[in-house]
């Protein structure tokens, strides 16, 4: 039994249904201390069909009571742990987690506090992960942030005067591979991938994970003969990694197409080069892969 200062922090119908069930439940050992006591001294004969009536009314009262008040208690307990449970999942990140207090007024004020907390924090969330500008599985910039990126390289270069390069890479045969080895297996496929494209990277260019198999680089103040050697290193790199290092068995290597565009020989808009750039790399795709396509 918690001391009686602290039920102050209670609302006032709360502490009030508390006390009372308390109460309820402290009349059992009273009750039953007449009921022994009576046996004794007020009936000598325990015959008495009166005297058995009366105690057996006395019992069942005292049980009834002792109901009573174990009923109030649950309803004041049942919301407490209810709360403290969306609490505690709360405070573990889950946030789409329910809070349910029915049938207690007394804490229906706190369950609607804790539900708009949740709703609003799951709402926070999302926001937080569509303004994440990097891919989870790769490490490397999303494509929403690439294409704004490459639009302001664009405004730069031109600005500058100087040339800004976009690359566009696909994985040859991927959804092979996710068909063969699994999904696991895959997904080591995209990091290897990403490692080796960072490795070329200079401190101004910026590698994405557009979707899927798909990769992409901005070049800014390089032109398409220094976008294609720098592209050319990384084919090759990819091309001679040894696919037993995923632990994938019965495929040796694994290797990339890449479509090239330059600012503004191909477009002077994100989109432009984008398309430019997909458009080639469909075309190195067609031709059997492996290929890196800058000027078709």
């Amino acid at each position: 039994m918690p001391r009686l200062s602290k039920l102050a922090v209670m609302p006032s119908k709360l502490r009030g249904k508390f006390l009372v069930g308390f109460c309820l439940m402290s009349l059992i050992p009273n009750l039953v201390g007449v009921y022994i006591g009576s046996l004794f001294i007020k009936y000598p004969v325990f015959g008495n069909t009166s005297f058995l009536l009366a105690i057996s009314c006395a019992f069942l009262f005292s049980i009834s009571l002792s109901f009573l008040g174990f009923h109030v208690i649950k309803q004041v307990l049942n919301p407490i742990i209810n709360v403290s449970s969306a609490a505690k999942e709360m405070a573990q990140g889950n946030w789409g987690g329910r809070v349910d207090c029915q049938g207690s007024e007394e804490l229906e004020e706190l369950s609607k506090s804790l539900r708009v907390i949740s709703t609003n924090a799951r709402e926070l969330l999302e926001k937080v992960e569509k303004l994440s500008v990097k891919d989870k599985l790769t490490g490397l910039y999303n494509a929403s942030y690439i294409h704004e990126r490459l639009d302001e390289e664009i405004q730069r270069a031109a600005y500058l005067q100087r040339p800004c390069s976009f690359a566009y890479f696909n994985i040859d045969h991927f959804g092979a591979y996710v068909m063969k080895y699994g999904q696991s297996a895959s997904e080591n496929l995209l990091k290897i991938t990403a490692g080796i494209l960072t490795k070329h990277l200079s401190p101004f260019d910026r590698a994405a994970h557009i979707a899927k198999d798909e990769f992409a680089i901005i070049f800014p103040d390089k032109n398409k003969k220094k976008v294609i050697e720098v592209v050319g290193r990384i084919s090759e790199e990819i091309a001679a990694y040894p696919m037993a290092n995923l632990g994938i068995a019965g495929a040796l290597f694994f290797t990339v197409c890449a479509g090239i565009s330059e600012d503004p020989l191909d477009g002077t808009s994100a989109n432009q080069l984008y398309s430019r750039a997909a458009d080639r790399l469909q075309l190195a795709k067609e031709k059997g892969g492996n290929l890196i396509e800058a000027f078709a």
